[in-house]
């Protein structure tokens, strides 16, 4: 059975068997003594897991550009429209979240009963900080401190970019086997997330039997809704532009690039994952869109590993609307650390489905999101998540072809491709 067939099973299961469990204080006990646990369970090995995936799949993307030295243009050009669109969908995730606020929809007494009493929503906030504070704190003064926080992402970003970029720097019989030893790494984070991924049903399962036990307001799922549609809406945004600016760039028609990029597109709808598409991805680029096999072998591995602009626009939209939801104020330094990690949280999020869920985890607690809290967060994401994860694939690969294009028309000045 598909892994969407299976998860949307255990959220049907999950929301029947905590409406039964609901109806009685016995069914309310068990589920929270007997259920709760897995999904706790789970929550816990996504925060163990999403520090090393980070670290492992950004160092690797970054030492992959070893070949930047044969090509310096191209990879530069490549890299440069890959975080352009990262980036620009992060923004265009928190424009949409702050104009449409789909989780302020609560009344009071349903953010009083979510948020806790125990934790002062504003610690997180620095008091006296500079206006380069936010640089500050990203710069570690211990790396294993940096690495052994959950909150510290900005920081175990620096580091790793710091370390990768200086790995290249180094002769390359010198560098082999830290290459080596990162691709190993990263090839057991890639098998450990699709471990975990194929104990999602269960886990949304138990996740969401204890949300309908213990969160019995319809508001909830309303501002479910209106995250979807908000993040439905972005994407849609991204999908238009995508041929618009193809077209105002290289002059390709828009027709063209849409159909060309559609078999790619239905492939990564089924299949949820950035990397199984590749090849489609590929051979859409190449017969459809007319771009050179050697800049298409170029650009799209490194796009099904680094460009997950969708991936980027989630995590921005996700992280704000769960603030939203509990009533945790996010300052303008908090929104930028959203856009940062966001952004480099996409670079590293591994190309399976429903990765992004797990940097989603990084996102929220470097910005001091309440850890109790978390579990709730997920789970409300996690509810809806499968089938906006097949929509993203699908965006994740247009902007992957988008970039093709563009950087296949980069000419220099004397007709020579870059």
């Amino acid at each position: 059975m598909s892994m969407h067939w299976k998860i949307l099973i255990g959220i049907i299961l999950g929301l029947v068997i905590g409406y039964l469990a609901s109806l009685s204080d016995l069914g309310v006990s068990l589920v929270q003594d007997f259920i709760k646990p897995f999904g706790t369970i789970f929550i816990k090995i996504l925060k163990l897991i999403a520090v090393p995936l980070v670290f492992v799949s950004l160092a690797k993307g970054i030492v992959e550009l070893k070949d930047i030295k044969k090509l310096s243009a191209l990879g530069g050009r490549t890299i440069a429209w890959y975080l352009l669109t990262t980036v620009f969908a992060v923004i265009l995730g928190l424009f949409l979240v702050n104009v449409f606020k789909p989780g302020s929809g609560l009344d009071i007494e349903a953010l009083q009963r979510l948020a806790t009493d125990t934790i002062d929503l504003d610690s997180k906030k620095t008091k006296g900080a500079g206006p380069l504070d936010f640089f500050v704190r990203m710069v570690p003064d211990n790396v294993f401190s940096a690495l052994s926080d959950n909150g510290q992402l900005l920081q175990v970003i620096f580091f790793t970019v710091l370390f990768s970029v200086c790995l290249l720097m180094i002769p390359s019989d010198d560098q082999k086997p830290v290459v080596r030893l990162i691709e190993s790494l990263n090839k057991v984070m890639l098998k450990v997330v699709d471990v975990i991924i194929a104990f999602s049903p269960y886990a949304v399962f138990a996740l969401m039997s204890t949300l309908i036990v213990e969160i019995k307001d319809p508001a909830i799922f309303s501002a479910l809704l209106n995250y979807s549609m908000v993040l439905l809406f972005g994407m849609f945004i991204l999908l238009c532009l995508y041929p618009i600016m193809a077209r105002a760039l290289t002059g390709m028609p828009i027709m063209k690039f849409a159909k060309g990029v559609l078999p790619a597109q239905l492939v990564a709808l089924t299949t949820s994952s950035s990397m199984a598409t590749l090849p489609m991805t590929m051979e859409c680029a190449i017969d459809n869109l007319g771009v050179e096999d050697e800049v298409v072998s170029f650009v799209c591995p490194i796009g099904a590993t680094v460009n997950m602009d969708a991936t980027s626009l989630m995590q921005s939209i996700a992280a704000v609307f769960v603030c939203q939801v509990i009533g945790f104020d996010l300052s303008i330094t908090d929104q930028l650390t959203i856009v940062v990690t966001a952004t480099m949280a996409s670079i590293g999020a591994a190309a399976v489905p429903s990765a992004g869920v797990i940097m989603l985890v990084m996102v929220l607690e470097s910005i001091g999101f309440p850890s109790d809290k978390l579990p709730l967060a997920l789970t409300m994401i996690l509810a809806v998540d499968r089938p906006l994860d097949m929509c993203r694939t699908v965006v994740n690969i247009s902007g992957d072809s988008f970039v093709c294009v563009v950087v296949e028309n980069g000419i220099s000045a004397k007709g020579e491709r870059l």
